[in-house]
């Protein structure tokens, strides 16, 4: 048995303003996973050409070391870092770290962090992180150095072109629901208890627009969850998915049914017990779930 070791050199998104210079690395053990992960000190080391070139400021360093056979060390890639719980370990001490920062700050100085401090399931899709390299080695001797940051390019295709000139000649903006489900998409791999927020929002702002066709203003702002399932069932005429329900779907809308009833109940679990573990794959299926309930809700069939 040996020690492997991935060092994480993260480009960050933000500038950092040092005023104090630690000497010795931050230091969190994680016995579920026997990884250990260390927060080097900042020390305005440049970012490397490579992140320099994608925008990055100032560099930060982690490493995770664990003990593991010389096979397991020397083949380690993306797939055993993620499963040996590697880059999670490591997004857990750099989100804790910043969130520490950033209420230490507002505590003594009254101040208000300029920038997003959220939870990811892994350290490259936090949002603070511009670029991230890995650099493995096993018992001191390097074994190979790679990029994991990649970035969403902005497809604009001719039929999205003609629905931009067609709304903005005609100043007319995508509706909440929309915008905060399709947000809600972004930050699904990212941050998962923001993004089933963000898509409880979507789903209920849908339910009240809808709802404001057949019922009285008053009686749709006062309503709870359980109540505008209620008279979304009276005004549409049965339950959600019901009519494109069948034989051959069925596990389909079994699941999206779930996951989108299941929105308040994360939701409350959140405000009444500030349980904040929300998988990841539990946030992506939410999202989709809610944006195929709004196209049912407003008249367009999903097709699973």
């Amino acid at each position: 048995m040996g020690w492997l070791e991935v060092t994480i050199k993260i480009g960050l998104a933000h500038p950092l303003l040092v005023m104090h210079a630690p000497r010795s690395a931050l230091v969190s053990t994680f016995p579920e996973t026997g990884n250990t992960v260390y927060l080097d000190p900042p020390d305005h080391m440049r970012p490397s050409e490579y992140q320099k070139n994608l925008g990055a400021f100032d560099r930060m360093t982690l490493r995770v070391r664990r003990e593991c056979t010389e096979q397991e060390g020397r083949s380690a890639a993306i797939p055993e870092f993620q499963k040996l719980g590697i880059l999670s370990d490591a997004a857990k001490v750099f989100w804790l770290f910043f969130e520490t920062v950033r209420e230490s700050d507002f505590r003594e100085n009254n101040t208000l962090a300029g920038y997003p401090v959220a939870r990811a399931e892994e350290i490259q899709n936090n949002a603070l992180v511009r670029t991230c390299e890995l650099e493995s080695s096993y018992d001191g001797i390097s074994i190979r150095s790679m990029p994991v940051r990649s970035h969403a390019a902005i497809q604009i295709t001719e039929s999205a072109w003609n629905e931009a000139a067609r709304k903005l000649s005609a100043h007319e903006e995508i509706p909440p629901h929309i915008s905060f489900a399709l947000d809600a998409a972004y930050f699904a791999d990212s941050d998962p208890i923001r993004s089933i927020i963000m898509a409880c929002a979507a789903w209920e702002i849908a339910l009240r627009s809808y709802l404001a066709k057949f019922e009285s203003a008053s009686k749709v702002r006062a309503a709870k969850f359980p109540d505008l399932y209620k008279l979304m069932k009276r005004a549409r005429g049965g339950d959600l998915f019901y009519e494109y329900y069948g034989a051959e779907s069925a596990a389909h809308w079994d699941r999206e049914r779930k996951c989108v009833h299941q929105l308040s109940t994360l939701r409350n679990e959140l405000i009444h017990t500030g349980k904040t573990a929300t998988p990841q794959a539990t946030a992506i299926d939410t999202v989709l779930a809610v944006l195929d309930a709004i196209e049912w809700l407003f008249g367009s069939a999903p097709t699973p």
